[in-house]
């Protein structure tokens, strides 16, 4: 690991927030964003994602339940939810291009197939890819910084966390938007939810998780780099089904989501065009 200012803002003073199996998180005291203390190199975020990191994933139904065909129509609701609640309207979209980052098995590209959606999908993992493919998805493995094109909607879901330059992502997600396009992300939420489950907070991962934004923090990144906020929604209490009661899970998730406190924050923007 190598000690590095933050790489959202460019600042250099921070403060720890909790230590992750011998991993510290700091909060920038410029930007807010809660990041690695310090930066893994690009060797080192490698040699995680290549120790089958991604098989595992993809082969660990019992964790990674979304994976699963069983779950197919569960994740068909649960984004069907999360457009209405951005007041999104797919149907719209019929025929437009839209490219998903970090697209894994390309579950949301059959998703937005339903809409006649013109989807790509890219991810780096070929296992997840041939997977993919094998269900007449269009997803392969490439490099989203060598991706060239235009799309009407770029999709970021849980994908901007895991990235070593959010800022360099969304300059390209703006590049490669069309005039009026939008991009939807999809991340961890710092907040109250986090403060309270401190270091037994579900997204404190550290090689995998190294940014995690407030909504303050990605809303200020948006519009820096040429984006208005268009709709958000928040959701999620760090309390994965099974682990209390299923009435106070669903009672403690509509608190928090009405409050618009929940750890987990889905995002719409708009390229801002001169």
């Amino acid at each position: 690991m190598s000690e590095n200012i933050c790489k959202i803002c460019g600042g250099s003073e921070s403060r720890l927030v909790v230590n992750v199996e011998g991993h510290n998180y700091v909060r920038c005291a410029n930007c807010g964003v809660e990041r690695m203390g310090s930066y893994p190199s690009f060797d080192e975020i490698t040699k995680f994602y290549e120790s089958d990191y991604m098989v595992k994933q993809f082969n660990n139904l019992g964790h990674h339940i979304h994976f699963t065909p069983e779950y197919r129509q569960t994740y068909f609701g649960e984004k069907d939810l999360t457009f209405s609640d951005l007041r999104m309207d797919l149907s719209n979209y019929t025929g437009k291009r839209l490219l998903d980052v970090g697209c894994a098995n390309g579950q949301f590209l059959e998703y937005t197939n339903r809409f006649g959606i013109a989807s790509e999908g890219i991810d780096i993992s070929s296992e997840m890819v041939e997977a993919g493919k094998k269900n007449g998805l269009n997803c392969s493995v490439k490099d989203f910084f060598e991706m060239q094109g235009e799309y009407d909607v770029i999709t970021f879901w849980d994908v901007v966390e895991h990235v070593l330059s959010p800022k360099d992502v969304l300059e390209k997600t703006r590049a490669l938007l069309a005039k009026g396009g939008e991009v939807v992300i999809q991340t961890p939420c710092t907040g109250m939810v986090s403060e309270l489950f401190a270091e037994k907070w579900l997204y404190y991962l550290p090689v995998q998780h190294i940014h995690l934004f407030s909504q303050e923090a990605l809303f200020s990144l948006l519009r820096d780099t040429g984006f208005s906020i268009v709709s958000w929604v928040r959701f999620g209490s760090c309390n994965p089904k099974g682990t209390i009661p299923d009435t106070n899970k669903r009672a403690i998730d509509t608190i928090v989501k009405r409050m618009g406190i929940g750890d987990t924050i889905v995002v719409r923007a708009r390229r801002i065009d001169n």
